[in-house]
């Protein structure tokens, strides 16, 4: 093989190569477009963000081992998020949040959080409260929920909008998965709001505040509208 076509042969694959990454990207923008990407509802207005609507229900067991299901907050505004027990940062960081939000909020009657485990196996009931006893939560109103990981997992990512849970291979024992630590906010079963303070967080204190407050307004927008919807009825 000469030189010269050695180096066709080398562009050629990198060519190849090339195409198929972006048309990879292309694709996986494409379908999860409608619940990751912003849209511009009128032509020079504000950008608005449509994440979607659940579609279908889940049932889960929460903290206290009763039976739960999604379908118990169409008419509430509440946050999601999912995490695992052994976790570092679930505890350290996002849970700080949610316990910020829930402090401010957990008055409101229709009000809640569910937290979802993405590691059932391991975070058995005990496990659990344990953690919503760490944060201070009430089972009224702050579900810590686990059910069969394969259709955990396939919810939140397909149903949800959250990113795919990945099991590490070779993980050390505090970072058994890759999960999306973003909270969404749900007005029923529609989503109204994602954001990442985890991410936030590494952007520094100005980024952060600017996403937890955006996350509060969207919780504050919903439970306004749902209390002039019910002063409104007769």
């Amino acid at each position: 093989m000469t030189d010269r076509t050695k180096i066709i042969l080398i562009y050629t694959v990198v060519a190849v190569l090339s195409v198929a990454v972006l048309g990879t990207s292309f694709f996986l923008r494409e379908s999860r477009k409608r619940r990751f990407t912003p849209i511009v509802a009128d032509a020079g207005g504000e950008v608005a963000e449509d994440f979607g609507s659940l579609a279908k229900d889940l049932v889960l067991t929460n903290q206290e081992g009763d039976q739960v299901s999604l379908a118990d907050l169409q008419n509430k505004v509440w946050v999601a998020t999912n995490f695992f027990a052994t976790c570092p940062y679930c505890l350290e960081t996002a849970a700080e949040d949610l316990k910020s939000l829930y402090k401010e909020f957990s008055s409101e009657e229709d009000f809640h959080v569910v937290s979802i485990s993405i590691d059932p196996e391991t975070d058995q009931l005990e496990q659990l409260q344990d953690y919503a006893s760490a944060v201070d939560a009430d089972s009224r109103n702050w579900w810590f929920v686990r059910g069969e990981e394969k259709v955990i997992h396939d919810y939140l990512e397909k149903e949800m909008g959250f990113m795919k849970v990945v099991k590490n291979k070779v993980p050390p024992a505090n970072t058994r998965y890759s999960h999306d630590r973003s909270l969404m906010v749900f007005d029923g079963w529609q989503c109204v709001k994602k954001r990442d303070l985890q991410f936030a967080r590494s952007q520094g204190e100005n980024v952060r505040e600017s996403f937890y407050q955006d996350v509060r307004q969207s919780i504050m927008k919903g439970l306004a509208s749902r209390r002039s919807s019910s002063a409104a009825q007769p």
